[in-house]
């Protein structure tokens, strides 16, 4: 591992077998800017360039812990969320695509003005409630979490990110604020049933939070009971819950709002075509 081409070579070579090869160039672009600042321009610039002692040990451990399906961002430390710097670590979801596009939602529904109070139930790394804030400062914004290291994190990425959420660690079934309602609840509960686990990348299964991920095969609606019973006394007339949702039970999620005869529902698609997010307007 000479200069930089190499480098990248024997990233190709050795991953092959496990990654497509646009993957692990996106892999490997990642870390050639976590470490070298260097986007993929740099790179054709200077990919003739010798490596430092360092900077090969950095690519060859980095290899050695994607060879053993650590993510990318576990790695770092660090993925991007709707263009913020988020930290993660294995006590928190890394931030996904399609949970941008939750919170593009939200964005495109309401305002400013419309929105005073926000909740967020499980907040993992904090990354939904942070973006929302970011772009709605003037709102208050709450966020829950029964992991203290996942409001660990997520506090650290508040101060990174210079916003400021009242983060709370507390299992939704045991949080009661009588005195407060909100305009907007948004969750992005577990919802993959634990048979699904089989089907799924090992660089997930092995090291992002089982229990932020998983839910029992035989209550696959459990979170979106709870919270749709917690939204109907803590929700303000006209108020809105957003979910991201198991793709095959956009459905079901609508049955279960619908039999509790105070919420209006949509459901909406991600980039994929996929039923991703259901909107549940509260209507008393």
């Amino acid at each position: 591992m000479e200069n930089f081409y190499q480098c990248k070579e024997i990233f190709l070579d050795s991953l092959k077998e496990n990654l497509p090869s646009r993957e692990i160039e996106n892999i490997f672009f990642e870390l050639l800017f976590f470490k070298m600042n260097w986007e993929r321009v740099d790179y054709l610039l200077n990919k003739n360039q010798k490596l430092s002692p360092k900077e090969v040990s950095f690519f060859n451990n980095c290899l050695e812990k994607i060879n053993k399906n650590i993510p990318v961002q576990y790695i770092t430390g660090q993925a991007y969320f709707c263009n913020l710097l988020i930290k993660v670590n294995p006590n928190v979801l890394i931030p996904r695509p399609e949970t941008e596009e939750l919170v593009h939602l939200i964005l495109n529904n309401h305002n400013q003005d419309s929105l005073k109070e926000i909740l967020d139930i499980g907040t993992g790394s904090g990354c939904i409630i942070i973006a929302l804030k970011k772009t709605l400062p003037n709102t208050n914004c709450t966020a829950i979490d029964i992991s203290k290291e996942a409001i660990r994190t997520a506090k650290a990425n508040a101060v990174l990110n210079k916003v400021e959420v009242d983060f709370i660690t507390k299992d939704i079934l045991d949080y009661k604020n009588e005195e407060k309602s909100w305009d907007i609840i948004v969750s992005n509960p577990p919802y993959i049933p634990i048979s699904n686990k089989k089907h799924m990348h090992p660089n997930v299964v092995q090291n992002e939070p089982s229990q932020a991920l998983f839910v029992e095969n035989e209550e696959p609606l459990k979170y979106y009971q709870i919270i749709s019973d917690f939204a109907k006394n803590h929700l303000k007339k006209n108020g809105k819950i957003y979910f991201e949702i198991h793709e095959d039970f956009a459905n079901d999620v609508v049955n279960l709002l619908s039999t509790k005869k105070h919420f209006k529902t949509t459901v909406h698609k991600d980039f994929q075509g996929k039923n991703r997010f259901v909107v549940a307007t509260k209507n008393e």
